[in-house]
C-alpha cells in the first residue's frame, strides 16, 4: 500500500488519521496479467487503486479497440458508468490489467461515506479529477492541433516508462495514429 500512500501524499498533505482511514478500507486484490477488471456488461461497484501493475480503459468500436487511458502504480482505476452513473459514450468501457498487479479496492458506497465524513478524501478526489480532466483536455487539444510526430515526443516526454511496459499497439490506438506510424516514428 506504500505506493498509494506516496501517490496521494504527492498530491497533497494528508493526516496520518486519514492514511490509516485508508487503510482501513480499501482491500488488497492480487490481479493476473491480461483480466478483463472491468467488464461493460457487469456492474462494478468499486474504486481500485493500483499499488504494483498497470491497466488500461477501452472500449471497441468498429472491431477495433480504443484505448483512453493507462493506470499505473499510485493510480485509479475504475468504471465510468458505476462512479459518474450512466454515462453516454462509455456504455462498453473496459478495463484490463497488462501486467501481473497487486490492486486495493473499495466499494464507492464506502468511498462516498468517506468523502462526506473526511474532507482530506474528499479534496483527494477532487484533486485526482481535476487532474484526470486537464490530462484529457491536453491530450484533446493534442489530437487536434499537433502532428502524429508532435504527439509521440510528448507522450515520450511524459509516458516514456509505458514503452517498457505496453503493447505499442494500445499505445498507438491512445496516441490517435496507427501501428505502423508509431514503429517508423520510433525508428526515426
Amino acid at each position: 500500500m506504500e505506493q498509494i500512500i506516496e501517490s496521494i501524499k504527492k498530491e497533497m498533505k494528508i493526516s496520518n488519521e486519514t492514511i490509516a482511514l485508508l487503510r482501513e478500507s480499501l482491500i488488497p486484490l492480487q490481479v493476473s496479467k491480461k483480466t478483463l477488471l472491468i467488464d461493460p456488461f457487469v456492474k462494478d461497484g468499486n474504486l481500485y487503486i493500483v499499488e504494483k501493475g498497470i491497466a488500461r480503459a477501452f472500449t471497441v468500436i468498429d472491431g477495433k479497440e480504443i484505448t483512453s487511458w493507462f493506470s499505473q502504480e499510485g493510480d485509479l482505476l475504475y468504471s465510468t458508468n458505476s462512479f459518474h452513473g450512466k454515462t453516454e459514450g462509455y456504455e462498453e468501457e473496459m478495463v484490463q490489467v497488462l501486467e501481473d498487479s497487486l490492486l486495493y479496492y473499495m466499494p464507492l458506497s464506502r468511498l462516498e461515506e468517506l468523502c462526506f465524513s473526511n474532507i482530506e478524501i474528499a479534496n483527494w478526489i477532487r484533486i485526482i479529477h481535476q487532474k484526470a480532466f486537464l490530462n484529457m483536455e491536453r491530450r484533446l487539444i493534442y489530437r487536434f492541433n499537433y502532428s502524429a510526430e508532435e504527439r509521440y515526443k510528448d507522450f515520450m516526454k511524459h509516458h516514456s516508462v509505458l514503452f517498457h511496459r505496453v503493447n505499442l499497439g494500445y499505445i498507438a490506438s491512445y496516441l490517435g495514429m496507427s501501428h505502423v506510424t508509431l514503429c517508423a516514428l520510433r525508428k526515426s
